[in-house]
């Protein structure tokens, strides 16, 4: 505990990952620009006031632009200077988008809740690119544990990695692509470690609050990645790294624009045969000392889109993304003698895309987009007898493929007609197809419907306040589930069911360095095909009559700037579930999923970001997570730590060199293994030192180490995370 308050204070000197807030900046300032050319003379000492917390905000954040600050207008200063001001300060801003290898793809956007005329929190964290390439996360997952209030959920049994959002995991968080849900149609999981992020511009988070126009099962929230598109005549980001576990990767965008036209293109790769583990790691029969056993990996993804611009707020644009990937899965570790260990690898893992987005205005102050796509999924797993990986003869051996697909369309339908209303509509529509059946044995089929339509209305209360109301309606209907019992195929018994979302939030500004909201949604998860009919390889026993989940979701935060150096932000979060979903063992190695009654997750974020000089950037933020079984408390509710805390230190070298040192803290984090079994992972801390050097124009080479002090930990019990490990890279952008 000594501990932990040390590592908190120290947190306390350095506002994880906020927004790229750049476009939120330019949005604000073309509102101040507005009011300054038609607002009269008494008008300009309160635009000035509300420049200066502009002003303080872009030096707190972002460390380029605050050195090219000049001295705010007085209060003396007339109506031109304050334009000449203001014109200055957009084009500096400007000049950073441009200066940017691509910018984020505009239409790939979900929540943007920013009104220009009114103070207003964002509703989504989102984080740039910038934040996690330096900080060396060449995978969605190592991104996203950069955001307080999200957590790495580790699912040793099948070697993949999801998060966790405040509590809630990645079949109750969808994850998206430009708007488009690229979770697998079976489980709803997607595993995030097969997701690059060198194709990713930023990536929205949504917490508990979430957009209606997500669509359903976003009871926890959404995550968001978007794309790249290109900003200019020709865009180029190349690179390339090698890192410990003989791991190599490689990366290739490029984008060109012309005036009605734009493409953009890509290429990523990512190979390893192992990873590191601790020097202080004690071996098993199974996992020797030194390298991790069966943990290679090797993904390819290519992506290409082409886009038609014909007028000004019209863009049509079509996607082909196409993504391989094969994992080893590594034995169970540990020392418990009722796991069962297994002998698995997926030689397939298989992701092939096609979306169209459109976005047609209509007028001034109206638009519709829709998106529409078809995804198809292969994935094959084959389970050994032994770990030679060799033979398949014992009753627990079998070569499984899934073939899963789904296809379907987002609707969405906005207007600014409503003075101080900005309404948004949604009709959202998929159909998912899932194919299973082990080699030898006859393929069934499962097949679900979803429907949800979702509304939302951002209302202008005051200049300095503004709400938030929506609502949607959620539907899921079972075409097909077929069941292989005694040696026939027969029907599953059909669940369909309906959810229904209402949701407000309000924000205000206090002062001119405060802002507050205050938000409730309630929220609905619909259960996936795997939770209502898998046997899970033996595992599990269907339940076909499992619920909907439900969630109340309710905040409040504040955020406020200390001088022009340091913005403060806090959020307390209590989220009441209903019918959690969670595994019921009736005997070691078999499990039920029940709808076990009322859950109650409770907790804090705290973040910091300061610049106390030019050249040094400290940032922090630490999460508190209490969940709780209010029904069952025996029941322990896992897989998400009570304490996590990141923080940072960034040290700018004459503008070429930039120095960066962080830390990870985790404690009181609680797992249950595959014989049921209840452990406590142990408290630990990992320490990253990384430096990135500008060699020439635009070529840059990175290196750093990670895990400095060999902390041997694990998430999940017997599987252990990486020991100390190395990696170099080297980018070139254009």
């Amino acid at each position: 505990m000594n501990r932990l308050i040390l590592l908190f204070l120290i947190s306390l000197f350095a506002f994880a990952q906020q927004s790229d807030l750049l476009v939120d900046w330019l949005s604000t300032l073309q509102s101040l620009q507005s009011r300054a050319k038609s607002g009269s003379p008494a008008d300009l000492s309160k635009l000035i006031s509300e420049l200066k917390t502009l002003t303080g905000e872009i030096s707190a954040q972002d460390a380029v632009l605050a050195k090219g600050l000049a001295p705010l207008p007085s209060t003396a200063s007339s109506q031109q200077e304050l334009l000449a001001y203001v014109s200055d300060l957009r084009r500096q801003i400007e000049d950073q988008l441009r200066a940017r290898p691509g910018s984020a793809f505009q239409l790939g956007r979900v929540e943007v809740n920013v009104s220009a005329d009114a103070v207003q929190v964002a509703t989504a964290t989102t984080l740039d690119e910038s934040e996690f390439r330096e900080r060396n996360a060449r995978v969605v997952p190592d991104a996203l544990n950069l955001i307080p209030g999200v957590s790495i959920q580790r699912i040793g049994p099948r070697n993949e990695r999801g998060v966790f959002i405040r509590g809630f995991d990645v079949r109750q968080v969808p994850v998206y692509m430009d708007g488009i849900p690229v979770y697998v149609p079976y489980d709803g999981y997607v595993d995030l470690d097969r997701f690059l992020t060198y194709d990713v511009s930023e990536i929205q988070v949504a917490k508990g609050f979430t957009s209606p126009l997500y669509g359903p099962n976003a009871i926890g929230g959404a995550v968001n990645l978007i794309s790249k598109e290109p900003t200019k005549g020709l865009n180029l980001d190349l690179g390339s790294g090698y890192a410990s576990g003989d791991q190599v990767h490689g990366f290739l965008n490029a984008g060109t624009r012309w005036k009605k036209f734009w493409l953009q293109g890509g290429f990523a790769w990512l190979s390893s045969d192992t990873y590191p583990l601790s020097g202080n790691f004690k071996p098993v029969p199974l996992q020797p000392a030194g390298d991790r056993l069966n943990a290679y990996q090797t993904d390819y993804k290519g992506r290409v889109r082409v886009a038609w611009t014909p007028k000004q707020g019209d863009q049509y644009t079509f996607t082909y993304a196409n993504q391989k990937g094969e994992k080893g899965n590594p034995t169970y570790a540990g020392t418990d003698p009722t796991v069962r260990p297994r002998y698995w690898q997926w030689p397939e893992w298989n992701k092939e895309s096609f979306y169209f987005i459109g976005n047609k205005s209509l007028g001034e102050s109206s638009y519709v987009r829709a998106r529409l796509y078809y995804d198809k999924f292969n994935n094959l797993i084959k389970a050994y007898d032994n770990n030679q990986y060799n033979s398949q003869t014992l009753p627990s051996a079998f070569t499984s493929p899934y073939d899963d697909d789904t296809y379907g369309s987002i609707l969405e339908l906005g207007t600014r007609a409503l003075k101080r209303h900005s309404i948004k509509t949604s009709f959202y529509f998929k159909d998912d197809n899932h194919r299973e059946g082990n080699v030898g044995e006859p393929v069934r089929s499962f097949r679900d419907q979803s429907l949800s339509f979702g509304f939302e209305d951002t209302i202008q209360l005051g200049r300095r306040t503004s709400a938030i109301v929506g609502f949607s309606a959620d539907r899921i209907n079972v075409l097909n589930a077929q069941n292989f019992t005694g040696g026939q195929v027969l029907p599953f018994a059909k669940n369909d069911l309906w959810a229904y979302n209402p949701q407000a939030g309000i924000f205000h500004g206090i002062g001119n360095s405060g802002k507050v909201h205050l938000s409730f949604a309630r929220k609905t998860r619909l259960p996936t095909i795997k939770d209502r009919y898998s046997y899970r390889m033996g595992q599990a026993i269907p339940n076909p009559d499992l619920r909907e989940e439900r969630s109340d979701n309710l905040e409040v935060g504040y955020s406020h700037l200390l001088g022009r150096k340091t913005l403060v932000e806090g959020a307390l979060f209590r989220s009441g579930v209903s019918n959690s979903t969670q595994r019921y063992f009736v005997q070691p190695n078999v499990f039920q999923l029940r709808n076990l009654g009322e859950a109650r997750y409770l907790g804090g974020e705290f973040s910091v970001r300061s610049n106390p000089l030019s050249s040094l950037q400290l940032t922090s933020n630490y999460t508190y997570l209490s969940r709780r079984n209010q029904s069952n408390p025996s029941v322990i509710m896992i897989d998400t730590p009570r304490h996590k805390i990141y923080s940072s230190a960034t040290y700018r070298l004459y503008g070429r060199v930039s120095l960066l040192a962080d830390l990870r803290y985790e404690g009181g984090r609680w797992n249950q293994n595959d014989g049921g079994r209840y452990l406590r992972a142990s408290n630990f801390t990992t320490v990253g030192l990384g430096a990135t050097a500008q060699l020439y124009k635009q070529v840059e080479m990175q290196a750093g180490v990670g895990n400095l002090f060999d902390r041997n930990y694990w998430l999940v019990d017997g599987y252990p995370e990486s020991g100390r490990n190395v990696y170099i890279n080297l980018r070139y952008r254009f």
